[in-house]
């Protein structure tokens, strides 16, 4: 179900939701720069499966939502990812965070801890710029050489038409999912245009970068986090490589790290019942009471 959000400057975000309203709600916050239809449909489908109401939904200035007028830092899409939540309905929402999207969940829970009953932080990172020729502030380590070249190719020869767009766009999630797993590129080309097809001109998903560039590292800040945390970090991340995923787990009290072996930046979308697996576990340790299995629903 697709239900139109509007935040208090005006911006119409749109969200989708899949399950009963009636379980704990999960907020899928995607990525910076793609819409929220990132998020395989088979992940989303199976988290619903287990008896959860799960919500994702387009980043200002992607996908279907409305475009900004200004640019912005971090706690813009922090305080949209919350209007989603309370526009909704949703209660406290566990929460799910991909990459730009973790931070934006780290952001989310210190400044409204009240809307948060979990995270889980997929390859994510509490220092990141947005511009990779930059070093992370706290010393982290920097994009890995893939990640660079591409960033240089793109700067050097930008494409030009739609089928140039798709070929970079997919060239992209070619390099973020990895070497060291098959990459699926009829998936990659399918999810590229369906991206395509919901964006509009101008463009204006680079704020994404520029949102990160103007938001100070929260390393400082994550030791104040009184929420339950899981980390899920790929070995082979070419983004953040895994040292930002173990800095997560120092900074944040009582949070558990998973590495995966193999993974990049965003995982296959084979993988998505391993990925339901993590965060189902993850959440079932921090609320038990919650009923995580399908029940019969009153007549």
């Amino acid at each position: 179900m697709e239900s139109p959000i509007t935040t208090r400057d005006g911006l119409r975000l749109w969200t989708q939701t899949f399950g009963s309203r009636r379980d704990p709600a999960v907020l899928l916050v995607m990525g910076g720069t793609v819409p929220g239809i990132v998020w395989p449909d088979e992940l989303c489908r199976l988290l619903a499966a287990d008896g959860y109401f799960v919500v994702r939904y387009d980043h200002r200035d992607t996908g279907r939502s409305g475009k900004s007028r200004d640019e912005y830092d971090l706690s813009v899409p922090a305080s949209d990812a919350a209007e989603v939540i309370t526009g909704l309905g949703l209660g406290r929402a566990h929460v799910v965070g991909q990459s730009f999207g973790g931070m934006v969940a780290q952001l989310l829970a210190l400044e409204r801890p009240g809307l948060v009953r979990s995270l889980v932080l997929l390859s994510s990172s509490p220092d990141a710029n947005g511009d990779v020729s930059r070093p992370p502030r706290t010393g982290l380590p920097g994009p890995r050489p893939a990640m660079v070249d591409r960033v240089a190719r793109l700067s050097a020869s930008p494409p030009r038409g739609p089928e140039e767009l798709l070929a970079a766009a997919v060239d992209g999630w070619r390099v973020l999912v990895g070497p060291a797993v098959p990459f699926d590129r009829a998936y990659w080309e399918d999810l590229v245009r369906r991206v395509m097809a919901r964006g509009e001109l101008p463009d204006t998903s680079g704020r994404h970068l520029t949102a990160l560039d103007r938001t100070p590292p929260l390393t400082g800040r994550l030791p104040a986090l009184d929420v339950p945390t899981l980390v899920v970090h790929g070995e082979q991340d070419p983004v953040f490589p895994p040292e930002h995923g173990e800095e997560l787990r120092r900074v944040i009290p009582r949070a558990r790290l998973w590495r995966i072996a193999g993974m990049g930046h965003i995982f296959p979308p084979h993988w998505s019942p391993l990925i339901r697996e993590l965060i189902v576990d993850h959440l079932r340790r921090s609320h038990p009471s919650d009923h995580t299995g399908r029940r019969p629903r009153p007549a």
